[in-house]
């Protein structure tokens, strides 16, 4: 289909429509068939040229946090002779295989974990990456699944990692590393700022004042983020209005962009394998979007939770195991916070920081049930309020155990048996990927075998009862820098991934 407007413009100009067209259609609350059917007529050759524009909200999760209850691993799952404890090599899985809720995708869930069902077709969960390193039990502010090939050494290229998240008690749990690749957000941060967005944020909600998570750059100009140390400080910067243009900012521009969304005709969306309500409405979508997106306006962002929404994102999320007076922000609410700066459209790379509490020697029914619910309660309204929004289609959220989790042996350390990454987002394939099964006896428990994903197809493969095999942190990171649109230019211009490919089986 040939589009005179885009033809009558000069080459310059075209690119500067079509980026514009490329952030109105990013934009919160445009729906996504107008969306959809708006990339298409512009045609592919041109269509490349739009920004594909996403949201990233990155949750760090430190002092080797447990998700043994939120996607219970299919080999424990279905085990009929598992030996369950809160202590030694017992299993710390407090239900009998007829108390989970068997999913499709190789997911069970726990009673704790079953508001994720709504959404399971786009949360996946990886348990068996690369192990954690750090000389305290695995303690590590970094990670190879944040930063593939993170390591002690300032070789060439590396770059100090804890130089802007500094600590009470450097370096312990929180060591020198250095590296050649920037973590997550600060990728995304780099790849996505634009004129009128918000720079990344991260919040430092660590409860623990000896422990951080480091963010880190890689030299990528304007990638690090603004961090933020306490509620007090986020406040200060976005409490209170927040004003903003119209994404299409001359008369012109705005007319000619109604005409390209008006050569989108019923026939052509039919071909395009639209049906029903996203024909019929289409219509009254140019209509809308076109008065959201062509008139000045002034957004009002207010951070503060009112009460309706402060029972909304709480209800039934337990507080943080910690002494109340080191609590920065409950989880469920740091989590509000970066679902009204993304909705907003204030920014678009968010990074949390949350903690457990180190727990040593033992795992207990409760503790297992307060990660999981911290987690499940929070990341299933998450979902629900950017789906909402009609932005989760273009939203990737990554959920790291930075302490590199533990094994299903109740007494486990972090650097033993498991380090997991879960995902979530429209561009997801939900599904549990890789397994932990027994291998055999062990004192008052058992030898756990440990089985990474096929990196082609996500198949359980061959199993670990010692620490290798793990799935490479360099494989994960290009699978989230691949879900977040990060191009592959940039993704692979760092030492330690250059080259190495995605996981297919992860995305959609």
């Amino acid at each position: 289909m040939k589009i005179r407007e885009l033809e009558r413009m000069t080459v310059p100009e075209r690119r500067r429509f079509l980026k514009l067209m490329g952030l109105a259609l990013s934009a919160p609350f445009v729906p996504s068939a107008l969306r959809a059917a708006a990339h298409a007529v512009v045609g592919q050759a041109e269509a490349a040229e739009l920004p594909p524009e996403t949201y990233f909200i990155e949750i760090d999760l430190r002092d080797q946090w447990d998700h043994g209850h939120l996607f219970v691993a299919p080999g424990l799952a279905t085990e009929q002779n598992l030996r369950r404890g809160e202590h030694g090599r017992k299993a710390a899985l407090f239900y009998q295989p007829g108390e989970l809720k068997q999913m499709a995708n190789d997911i069970y869930l726990t009673p704790e974990s079953l508001a994720l069902e709504p959404h399971l077709d786009t949360i996946a969960m990886i348990e068996t990456c690369e192990l954690s390193i750090g000389a305290i039990h695995g303690h590590e502010a970094a990670n190879a699944l944040r930063s593939p090939g993170r390591s002690y050494d300032a070789r060439p290229n590396a770059l100090a990692m804890f130089r802007n998240d500094p600590t009470a008690n450097f370096p312990q749990g929180c060591e020198a590393f250095y590296s050649t690749v920037p973590t997550p957000a600060s990728l995304h941060n780099f790849a996505f700022k634009a004129d009128g967005v918000h720079n990344g944020i991260a919040f430092k909600g660590v409860s623990r004042s000896i422990h951080t998570v480091y963010h880190f750059g890689a030299g990528l100009p304007g990638a690090e983020l603004d961090r933020y140390q306490s509620k007090a400080s986020l406040m200060r910067a976005f409490g209170n209005s927040v004003s903003t243009t119209g994404i299409i900012p001359t008369t012109n521009e705005a007319e000619a962009f109604a005409r390209v969304l008006e050569k989108i005709d019923r026939r052509f969306l039919q071909k395009r394998g639209l049906r029903g309500q996203a024909i019929d409405g289409h219509g009254a979508n140019i209509q809308e979007a076109h008065k959201i997106l062509s008139r000045v306006t002034s957004k009002t962002v207010s951070l503060p939770l009112t009460d309706e929404e402060t029972a909304f994102w709480s209800a039934g999320v337990p507080d943080q195991a910690a002494d109340p007076s080191t609590v920065k922000a409950q989880i469920w609410e740091q989590v509000a916070w970066a679902y009204k700066l993304v909705s907003s459209g204030v920014a678009r790379t968010i990074a949390l920081e949350f903690d457990y509490v180190d727990v040593h020697d033992e795992r207990t029914p409760p503790q297992m049930q307060t990660m999981t619910l911290q987690v499940a309660l929070t990341l299933s309204r998450l979902i629900q309020k950017l789906k909402e929004a009609g932005i989760y289609d273009r939203t990737v959220i990554a959920i790291y155990t930075a302490d590199g989790g533990r094994s299903p042996a109740a007494g486990s350390s972090g650097n033993e048996g498991k380090n997991s990454i879960l995902l979530a987002g429209g561009m997801i394939r939900g599904g549990y990927f890789g397994d932990v099964r027994v291998a055999g006896d062990d004192g008052d428990g058992h030898v756990y075998s440990f089985h990474p994903p096929d990196p082609v197809t996500g198949v359980a493969g061959p199993g670990y009862t010692n620490n290798s095999g793990r799935l490479a942190g360099a494989r994960v990171w290009k699978t989230v820098a691949k879900a977040m649109r990060v191009p592959d230019a940039v993704a692979n211009q760092f030492d330690d991934v250059v080259g190495v490919p995605h996981l297919p089986f992860l995305l959609r």
